[in-house]
C-alpha cells in the first residue's frame, strides 16, 4: 500500500482464507449469488478495519472448488489513518484489528467460552511512504505467547516504506468460565497493542488530518 500526504492509505489487499476459514466461508454462501458474494466479502474487510474505507473486490474468488484457500483480491482506501500529532505523524499499527476491538470486554461470564475453530491470523503489510516523509520511532516488537493464545508484532524501518507483520493464534475449541479473566487480559493485551503508534516525520507538503 502507499501513504498519502494526507495520511491516507491506498493500494491493494490480498486476504487468504484457508482451512476451516475457507471451507466455512464456502458452505454459507454455497446457494448465493455473486453479488451476494462479493458484498460478503467486502463486508469482511470493513470489519478487519476499525475505521471508514472504501474497499472493491476486484477477482473473482473460487467458491466452487474443494481447494484449501480461498483468496479475495481487493482495491483498498483507508481515509485518514495517519493523525497529526504537532510536526509529527502518527500512524497505529493494528491495520486489521477490527475484530479484536470489543472482543470480551465484560468483567464477568457466566457460559464456557467457545470457539468455531483453531485459528491463526496472520497480516504482511507494506506500506510505501511519500517520497520525503522519514521514520522518527517504530514500537519495540511484541512478543506474547501460551499454549492457548499468542499475538506477536513486528514493525521495520525499510528506509522509504513501512513493513508491518502482526500474527494472532487461537489454539483451542473450548474455555471454562474460570479461565475468562486471563482471556479477557489478553485481549486487552492485544487492543492495547494494536494501538501503538509509529511516529512519523511528514514532508513540506504533507497535511496529516
Amino acid at each position: 500500500m502507499k501513504l498519502t500526504n494526507e495520511g491516507s492509505l491506498e493500494g491493494k489487499a490480498t486476504i487468504t482464507y484457508s482451512g476451516l476459514e475457507a471451507l466455512s466461508r464456502r458452505l454459507e454462501l454455497m446457494n448465493e449469488d455473486e453479488v451476494t458474494r462479493k458484498k460478503y466479502l467486502e463486508d469482511q474487510i470493513q470489519e478487519s478495519i476499525p475505521t471508514g474505507i472504501e474497499v472493491e473486490l476486484t477477482n473473482k474468488p473460487d467458491w466452487d472448488s474443494s481447494a484449501m484457500t480461498l483468496v479475495g483480491e481487493f482495491n483498498l482506501k483507508v481515509s485518514g489513518w495517519v493523525s497529526a500529532a504537532g510536526r509529527r505523524a502518527l500512524f497505529p499499527v493494528g491495520l486489521f484489528g477490527g475484530p479484536e476491538k470489543h472482543v470480551f470486554e465484560h468483567a464477568a461470564r457466566v457460559h464456557p467460552i467457545y470457539f468455531n475453530f483453531p485459528s491463526a491470523h496472520v497480516d504482511d503489510i507494506t506500506v510505501e511512504l511519500p517520497l520525503d516523509w522519514k521514520v522518527a520511532s517504530v514500537p519495540p516488537a511484541h512478543t506474547d505467547g501460551g499454549r492457548v493464545c499468542a499475538y506477536n508484532t513486528k514493525v521495520e524501518d525499510k528506509k522509504g516504506a513501512l513493513h508491518l507483520t502482526r500474527e494472532l493464534n487461537i489454539d483451542t475449541l473450548t474455555l471454562e468460565t474460570k479461565y475468562y479473566q486471563a482471556l479477557r487480559n489478553f485481549f486487552q493485551t492485544v487492543r492495547t497493542g494494536d494501538e501503538q503508534q509509529i511516529v512519523l516525520q511528514p514532508g513540506s507538503n504533507a497535511a496529516a488530518n
